[in-house]
């Protein structure tokens, strides 16, 4: 089909111009054939008239044999994960192998792209209610952390109604971390929404059921129950059932860590994104309104389910058993507790950025979190009890070498050893023992006092103790003034030997 500029230098050689159809013809180079066709035609050759005529070309029967089998395999692709779909390729070499297709590939490209473009899921705009629903969803990125990059993971969470944003960062997506983004989350909005949705993440789903149910994870009901909302889940590989978060994942990224922020800690990149996320709010528009997201979620705000009295505990608790080293495992990581527990099982409750250790409801010990591989982490405290019994330990006793210790203590030690022997050995486990009551900074002043004036004794230690807390106490093993003057009689046998023979 000739285009309207043909079609009207057509028109005009014969109309104006008075030019034969053989005339015409031959002046533009085209078939006399057309020049009568297209002078004889009463419309014309508009683009939507183009594309009319040649809609209307029918497939050949060939083609019309294999459209259903194309129809269905592209429908079934549908429900598959997007990276393992039939391509066109694939689509010619099934039909010619399975169906004996002896059209061309060329046509078959053309083919699946036509029927691909009828079959385009249809997707409704949608208004949420205030304070109904959030979206969550995990994201990546790479920061500047210490002086390397390293790869971290973003917290992502938006308000379906106002398009609040709040974002996170962890070193990992663990249960805990997964648990403590959303306390943290519920924090910022200042209430908790009716419901929300989410993937179907391992840390809240345990199995994928029949429909829309789902075996959740024992954690995640127990964050629901305490704030008091309802989790809901898309289907598996439909991104687009929480398109409010599928977005806000990739525009943080770009818009927060490029270039790589350089941050010394999680701590330090986490305020800057909880700013970025109070000024993000004040600019930007709620689309198809006049209002800034602040605004309207200061209206949504008042409409959540406020937050409970305490925060939940967000935490991973696993069971372990004290070996004879009084150490736990805990990932790859050892970490000691009082030697009492040995041999017993204890609860670690495994926070984001710390580790409480518990034993018959009491907590027997508390770590800072650490992600390094196959490190030990010894208090010289948990050993106090064992070395009563086996003083001469001290002198190689692990705990006791740590950075942690004040060199003071190695050397007030070295001191009272040398003077006393054993004995010595165990007066300075006494005075170990003594930073229960006193605190470790006190202690440390005490034997510091005592070695600038080179007097290594418990006794002097103690003294200095008195006169720097103030508290005059009896020393151990010292006698009371009131009971200085009383008297014990030895036990006379022959009064017994009377009371017998009566």
């Amino acid at each position: 089909m000739i285009d309207m500029a043909l079609y009207d230098r057509i028109k005009i050689m014969k109309e104006v111009e008075g030019l034969s159809q053989r005339e015409i013809a031959r002046n533009l180079g085209i078939s006399r054939n057309t020049v009568s066709k297209y002078l004889k035609q009463k419309e014309p050759p508009t683009l939507a008239v183009r594309q009319r005529s040649y809609g209307k070309k029918e497939y050949s029967e060939e083609t019309q044999r294999i459209l259903p089998v194309i129809d269905q395999w592209l429908l079934e692709d549908q429900k598959h994960w997007v990276k393992q779909k039939h391509t066109a390729a694939r689509v010619y070499q099934r039909l010619v192998e399975e169906y004996n297709f002896k059209g061309s590939a060329s046509n078959i490209r053309k083919l699946v792209a036509r029927r691909r473009q009828k079959q385009k899921e249809v997707f409704i705009p949608l208004e949420f209610q205030l304070g109904l629903q959030f979206q969550f969803d995990w994201g990546e990125a790479d920061i500047i952390l210490s002086g390397r990059t390293q790869r971290i993971f973003l917290f992502c969470l938006q308000l379906s109604s106002s398009r609040l944003r709040f974002v996170r960062a962890y070193a990992h997506q663990k249960q805990e971390a997964f648990l403590d983004g959303f306390v943290h989350a519920f924090e910022f909005l200042g209430g908790v929404p009716v419901e929300g949705l989410l993937d179907n993440l391992k840390t809240a789903v345990e199995k994928i059921l029949e429909g829309r149910h789902r075996l959740e994870q024992e954690a995640f009901i127990a964050l629901q129950a305490h704030y008091g909302f309802k989790a809901t889940f898309a289907n598996p590989r439909r991104g687009n059932e929480k398109g409010r978060i599928e977005g806000t994942v990739g525009y943080v990224r770009r818009n927060t860590l490029v270039p790589f922020p350089d941050v010394q800690s999680l701590d330090e990149l986490n305020d800057y994104l909880l700013e970025w996320c109070q000024k993000e709010a004040e600019h930007v528009r709620v689309p198809h309104t006049d209002e800034t997201v602040a605004q309207v979620w200061a209206r949504e705000k008042l409409t959540l389910h406020p937050l409970p009295e305490t925060p939940f505990e967000a935490c991973q608790l696993v069971s372990c058993q004290v070996n004879q080293l009084s150490l736990i495992h805990v990932e790859t990581n050892q970490y000691s507790v009082p030697c009492v527990y040995v041999g017993q099982a204890v609860w670690v409750k495994k926070f984001v950025d710390h580790l409480v250790i518990v034993a018959q409801n009491q907590v027997i010990a508390e770590y800072p979190r650490s992600y390094e591989r196959n490190q030990l982490f010894t208090r010289l405290d948990h050993y106090l009890e064992a070395l009563l019994k086996k003083p001469r330990a001290i002198r190689d006793a692990l705990p006791f070498q740590s950075p942690q210790i004040p060199e003071v203590f190695r050397q007030f030690h070295r001191k009272m050893r040398e003077a006393e022997g054993a004995a010595g050995d165990r007066k300075f486990i006494r005075l170990l023992l003594l930073h229960r009551d006193l605190g470790m900074a006190t202690l440390t002043e005490a034997l510091t006092e005592a070695e600038r004036r080179q007097n290594f004794t418990y006794e002097a230690v103690y003294e200095i103790i008195q006169q720097v807390t103030g508290n005059v106490t009896r020393l151990a093993g010292q006698t009371s003034e009131a009971l200085q003057g009383y008297k014990v009689k030895v036990t006379d046998i022959s009064q017994y030997r009377q009371l017998v023979r009566g």
